[in-house]
């Protein structure tokens, strides 16, 4: 496929990804993303020559499930980024035997060929930048997990969205944070880090058997401007 799909094909593509598990999909071509801001400062990025939109897969984090985002030394990072790449995996061999589409997996981390996922996620019309630093959704505000798939056709973007929740809000967000990253009205990325190698510090580890499973490490890591965010409360 060299030429844009229609825009049904898009719609059944983020549905068949809803249907594999994710609460939100959306897309967006590679250019666009190569123009975000992130890409303009830090540059570098290298994807497959083929690639030229890429599809973000959302999962939402319910509270009450606070373990879905404790980090952890089995593969995958936390129980629900493995959730998302089991879901990622499904839907790349769904689009390779049903439609002929080569799809990539992207690892996590930037510097290990990831994408800043955020704004993928913005420009796929999933939510957007909140004066948090966090992706905030319609659906379910900041508290939700992002993967993404790189697509070898051009797809009918589903994104950017008009939507601004932090228009009219009091940003609770920016006061919680125990490391004061918002005190100069942006965001100190420095400062957030500290508090991540404190949580760091503070990791819990687990006696291992060698007929078990289990995990030998758990952190925890700050959550607190994403859960003082009132949107979709």
């Amino acid at each position: 496929m060299n030429s844009r799909t229609q825009p049904d094909s898009t719609i059944h593509i983020v549905e068949k990804a809803k249907a594999f598990g994710a609460s939100m999909a959306g897309i967006t071509s590679i250019t666009s993303l190569q123009n975000a801001p992130s890409y303009e400062v830090y540059g570098n990025a290298e994807w497959p020559v083929e690639a030229k939109s890429l599809i973000v897969l959302a999962q939402v984090h319910e509270i009450s499930v606070p373990e879905l985002d404790w980090w952890d030394d089995k593969n995958g990072g936390t129980p629900g980024d493995r959730q998302l790449g089991s879901i990622a995996n499904s839907l790349r061999q769904w689009l390779n035997e049903e439609l002929n589409i080569d799809a990539w997996s992207l690892p996590y981390h930037i510097e290990k060929g990831g994408i800043f996922l955020k704004d993928a996620a913005a420009l796929a019309g999933l939510g957007t930048m909140g004066k948090n630093n966090l992706l905030i959704t319609p659906e379910f505000g900041p508290r939700i997990r992002l993967r993404a798939l790189l697509l070898n056709v051009d797809l009918e973007p589903t994104g950017p969205i008009d939507f601004t929740p932090c228009e009219a809000c009091n940003m609770p967000c920016r006061r919680v944070c125990p490391q004061k990253a918002f005190k100069n009205d942006s965001y100190n990325r420095i400062l957030c880090n500290e508090q991540m190698k404190t949580d760091e510090m503070n990791r819990v580890i687990f006696k291992k058997s060698e007929n078990n499973n289990l995990p030998s490490i758990c952190i925890k890591y700050c959550r607190a401007c994403e859960l003082a965010c009132p949107a979709d409360r």
